[in-house]
């Protein structure tokens, strides 16, 4: 009877600690608008907003471990904030991993801790293994602020983000929507522009996607044509071509 007593204890004790460790694990707020990237087995989010209906963003960093078992409901993230949160609210930015395993946050909108436009520079540099941000300096012309943007890289350390829209959440004081071809070099530091020949409208909320061979296929979204904006056939997809930068566009059936 008392060995029983004494593993019914410890089995008391075990249920009583795990259920401290879940009720004491970090939980993240819903939230839209966050960026995430994969870094080999860690999924890592940013910011994102966590009261659409008064526009409160956050600062966090946290990620969560894919290379781990864990329970779908009840997934198991680590909380980065204290030591490497954000130096600023972020929302609606691009994200893109360099090929020296950086992660570049690109745009999007910009808070202090009173909810106000707070803009500090249009790339910010987060190291996985420090923990560190840094505001990297970048030659060459700086592009217009903007949201609603996605970003992929290149194997050579080319970071390409295309269009946008600025408005007064970064800024502007009117709104305006892109379609140029931002090029960030990660390696020299320095900003360059694709071509506007064959180039979409401009364009917000599409999908971004790098193929082995260099080609940026641009899926979906919505257009501004002429002050009206249009969701874009899904059909119709412009490709990039980082290898000669030039613009292409092919229709599925």
């Amino acid at each position: 009877m008392a060995d029983y007593n004494c593993i019914s204890f410890h089995l008391f004790f075990i249920l009583i600690f795990y259920s401290f460790l879940r009720v004491e694990s970090f939980i993240p707020l819903g939230r839209v608008s966050h960026s995430s990237i994969l870094v080999e087995n860690k999924l890592y989010f940013f910011g994102g907003d966590i009261g659409l209906d008064i526009n409160i963003d956050s600062n966090e960093v946290f990620y969560l471990d894919v290379s781990q078992q864990f329970d779908a409901e009840f997934p198991t993230w680590t909380d980065l904030t204290i030591n490497s949160g954000i130096g600023f609210k972020s929302a609606f930015a691009a994200i893109a991993l360099n090929n020296d395993n950086h992660i570049y946050l690109i745009g999007g909108t910009m808070q202090n801790q009173n909810n106000e436009d707070s803009f500090t520079s249009l790339v910010h540099k987060f190291n996985p293994k420090s923990g560190q941000w840094e505001v990297p300096i970048i030659a060459g012309k700086e592009p217009a602020r903007r949201r609603f943007i996605k970003a992929v890289a290149d194997n050579f350390g080319n970071i390409y983000v295309f269009g946008g829209l600025a408005d007064k959440f970064v800024g502007s004081n009117v709104v305006q929507y892109f379609n140029d071809m931002i090029i960030l070099n990660t390696i020299d530091l320095t900003w360059s522009y694709g071509p506007v020949a064959n180039a979409p409208l401009k364009r917000v909320l599409y999908t971004a996607t790098i193929l082995p061979g260099g080609e940026i296929l641009y899926i979906g979204g919505v257009e501004d044509s002429d002050n009206a904006l249009n969701v874009v056939d899904i059909n119709q997809i412009y490709i990039f071509h980082t290898k000669n930068n030039v613009w292409s566009v092919m229709v599925s059936t």
